[in-house]
């Protein structure tokens, strides 16, 4: 599934399975079964979102490298001539 960078991540399927897990605990239940429909749609939402995830972490690289390199100053010191008279 592509998806460019601004669009919106499907995350109805991750928010659907934390509810079932949510209501597995409040029942006691110690197991939880998912239709191959629903777990395909939870898998390309998850792929996804760690895309997503991904390509923020590297921007985040790239900005704080862009920083670091806005920091550094570059100076130099030309001596001059220097004459030695007695």
């Amino acid at each position: 599934m592509t998806q460019s960078k601004n669009s919106k991540i499907q995350t109805r399927p991750i928010e659907d399975l934390i509810g079932r897990i949510r209501t597995l605990r409040q029942q006691g239940q110690k197991q939880i079964v998912i239709p191959a429909g629903e777990a395909d749609k939870l898998a390309d939402s998850l792929a996804q979102v760690m895309t997503r995830m991904v390509t923020i972490q590297e921007e985040i690289i790239q900005a704080l490298k862009t920083a670091k390199e806005a920091q550094t100053i570059n100076i130099e010191m030309d001596g001059g001539t220097f004459c030695y008279k007695e």
